[in-house]
């Protein structure tokens, strides 16, 4: 029953995580820079099978996920022609980060739906455990 909870536990915190970086990369989107700036990279979790205690490999049979890495977009961002933008260079060129608002808001209602899904595993197991210990014999 308790690997039910740490299962689900670990996909919520994935989850969890994937969220932050969907809300990092929405709220940065729209950060223009001077053309050959450092420009706002886009986050992308990548996730892993969770490794057996003990064992360093995972074997997939069922102990939960983990961030394994962020992964960055990609460096260079897209230009766009606006001159009245205050860091457009003088061939009035803004460099925008890619990212696209589509993707990610279809990426936040999985990870949204995913993290409503081991919540409510967890709070199953929760309860089937309790019910258990309230048994009298």
């Amino acid at each position: 029953m308790w690997q039910a909870i740490d299962i689900a536990g670990s996909g919520a915190s994935v989850d969890q995580t994937w969220i932050d970086t969907i809300g990092g990369n929405v709220a940065n989107m729209n950060d223009g820079v001077t053309p050959g700036q450092p420009v706002y990279q886009a986050q992308y979790v990548d996730a892993a099978a969770q490794a057996e205690p003990g064992n360093p490999q995972p074997t997939g049979d069922g102990f939960g996920v983990r961030v394994q890495s962020i992964v960055a977009g990609p460096a260079q961002g897209q230009l766009e022609y606006d001159p009245t933008d205050p860091v457009a260079n003088a061939q009035g060129d803004v460099e925008f980060p890619v990212v696209d608002l589509g993707t990610e808001m279809t990426d936040l209602v999985q990870s949204q739906t995913s993290y409503q899904a081991n919540s409510a595993v967890m709070s199953h197991a929760t309860s089937a455990y309790q019910s258990i210990l309230s048994i009298k014999a």
